[in-house]
């Protein structure tokens, strides 16, 4: 807990302090009280306030001593209040300070990272286990104030009698063993309840964003019963820990009792037998009466620390996570000359390899097409090119420099892509376009959005640029979507574009507004395109075939119905449903 707060060390500072000024001032009351009954039974001060405040008679010295402990006991509200505060502000900035660096870790690691893990368990940590993160701070800190108490209410009661201070700590060990072998099994089945969590916070991410499957296949009934499965584990893994937790209050105070009521018999022998006075048995009662509430509490933060500790844990785990892809030092500016793909192998998993040997060179201004049947590796190389993936060997070079020598910003800025799934952020369409930019201007945003052909579509709202496009863009049509994220790229002004089969989801009518906007956008720029509908590209400066992961031929349109049996096979095959000869 301290390493989390250490950034802090003034609030934290005056945390330790307002603890000790407590466990000081707690301290001081069962002597207090000790001192007044003193006084009653003796009916004169005590030496030791003669020797330092004079004389004075036993009534002035007693109603003296009542007033201190009015005061001792709003100081003790002050610093109480201190106290919950500090220790509110600390968890609550942790888990700020958390949640941020959480975002910044996920954003800086790379696709692969992405595709390992469920959407659901990331979003389970950044939610539910952050919660727990504050927890552990709130109650963590409870071990260091509530021991310092008891440490002052255990100095008074050896003050008052060291005999029976002993004596009432004969059930210490006890108590601790026992709440040790509780703390372990909560902590276990709290870590099973956080995991169980993430795998429903998983289900219900998958089901959501397939809803409209989930409806089309009238499969309601289907997932209700995953979901319950899911729920029902969890309720027996709580339950697990429930019982632990259930079982250590009640433990704790049972040794606590037994062991205040051993003391009690011996105090009431010992004070029968004239053996200790009625002040030192009022005190010594009084300071074990006032240590019950922190070692409750104690107690109670130990259940409560074992269920968040595990959320905790998940959360530095995360965060110790280390990205794959570490980016560079250089700064790559300016338009590239040539992008090269050099003696590339490169495999998703070890026993499926995706791309072998592959060799492209793609000169400044030049459109280059990649073409081939699904899974031959075409969207692998663009991934590659934007970095989102490192190959297994060889390198992508721009301008004689592996691209892993530059940092990621620079690189990617160089680039623009409008990939198959056009995704737009629930925002504004004008946030869209100029996604990014710090210095948008409404003049250029127009000018990128007139070239994409969607201009006229967007003043046709009501709102305008204005219009919310709704989450991933429902709002607006798969046309419209495909163009503002043409728009996006033009905005960026990148000298080198990806083209993701950009058209392949699109009606005719779309198709050819996108299309359009499309010719716009390459118009000048270094293109590497990939198409599903072969007529998009066959003007394409140069159209590469790839099959099984390798480039079998290079060419134009032309060429390649002469050189490759695999495009002219594919041609046909688009021609024989109706695609454009």
């Amino acid at each position: 807990m301290v390493r989390l707060v250490l950034p802090y060390p003034v609030r934290f500072g005056w945390f330790i302090v307002s603890c000790a000024v407590l466990a000081v001032l707690g301290g001081m009351m069962p002597l207090l009280v000790k001192t007044l009954f003193s006084i009653l039974e003796e009916r004169t001060p005590p030496g030791w306030i003669t020797s330092y405040f004079g004389a004075h008679s036993a009534r002035h010295v007693y109603f003296a001593l009542l007033c201190t402990a009015i005061v001792v006991s709003g100081l003790q509200m002050l610093a109480r209040f201190l106290n919950r505060y500090l220790e509110a502000w600390l968890s609550q900035r942790v888990v700020l300070d958390a949640q941020n660096r959480l975002a910044e870790k996920l954003l800086s690691m790379d696709i692969g990272f992405f595709m390992r893990e469920r959407t659901g368990e990331i979003i389970s940590r950044m939610s539910n286990d952050l919660l727990f993160l504050g927890r552990t701070i709130k109650f963590g800190s409870t071990f260091i104030s509530d021991p310092l108490q008891l440490i002052a209410y255990l100095v008074a009661i050896f003050v008052i009698s060291w005999k029976l201070a002993l004596l009432g700590l004969i059930g210490a060990p006890l108590g601790g063993y026992l709440m040790s072998v509780l703390s372990r099994k909560m902590r276990k089945a709290s870590k099973r309840a956080q995991e169980k969590r993430a795998d429903i916070t998983s289900a219900m991410v998958q089901f959501l964003g397939g809803m409209k499957i989930v409806k089309a296949f009238a499969c309601e009934d289907y997932e209700s019963r995953q979901f319950q499965g899911e729920t029902k584990k969890l309720f027996g893994v709580t339950m697990k820990r429930e019982q632990a937790r259930a079982w250590m209050r009640p433990v704790m105070e049972f040794v606590s009792s037994v062991g205040m009521l051993a003391v009690l018999a011996l105090a009431g022998e010992w004070y029968f037998n004239g053996t200790i006075k009625l002040n030192d048995l009022t005190g010594f009662i009084a300071a074990l009466m006032m240590m019950y509430n922190p070692a409750k509490e104690l107690s109670r933060s130990n259940s409560d620390l074992q269920e968040a500790l595990p959320g905790a844990d998940r959360v530095f785990a995360l965060l110790a996570v280390e990205p794959n892809i570490v980016e560079g030092e250089k700064i790559l500016s300016g338009s590239p000359e040539t992008i090269c793909f050099e003696n590339i192998d490169f495999a998703y998993s070890p026993d499926a390899p995706v791309l072998k040997d592959i060799n492209l060179e793609i000169k400044r201004g030049e459109c280059v097409a990649l073409v081939g049947p699904t899974g031959s590796g075409k969207s692998t190389m663009t991934n590659l090119l934007l970095r989102f993936y490192d190959p297994d060997r060889g390198r992508v070079a721009i301008d004689g420099t592996d691209i892993r020598d530059y940092t990621f910003k620079s690189l990617r800025s160089r680039m623009a892509l409008v990939g198959q799934d056009p995704f737009l952020f629930n925002g504004t369409i004008r946030d869209n376009i100029a996604y990014g930019q710090a210095d948008a201007t409404q003049e250029k945003i127009e000018a990128a959005a007139s070239a994409a052909n969607i201009h006229d579509d967007i003043l046709s709202f009501p709102d305008g640029y204005d219009t919310i496009v709704g989450e991933r863009g429902t709002n607006l049509s798969g046309g419209q979507r495909q163009r503002v994220t043409i728009a996006r790229a033009l905005y960026k002004n990148a000298p080198l574009l990806i083209l993701d089969e950009a058209t392949s989801s699109l009606d005719s009518v779309s198709e050819k507004q996108v299309q359009a906007a499309l010719d716009h956008l390459m118009a000048g720029r270094t293109s590497l395109v990939i198409a599903h509908r072969l007529s998009t590209i066959r003007h394409a400066d140069r159209i590469v075939v790839l099959e099984n992961g390798r480039i079998t031929a290079q060419g134009t349109h032309e060429e390649l119905l002469e050189l490759s049996p695999t495009y002219a096979k594919l041609v046909q095959l688009q021609n024989g449903t109706g695609e454009e000869k």
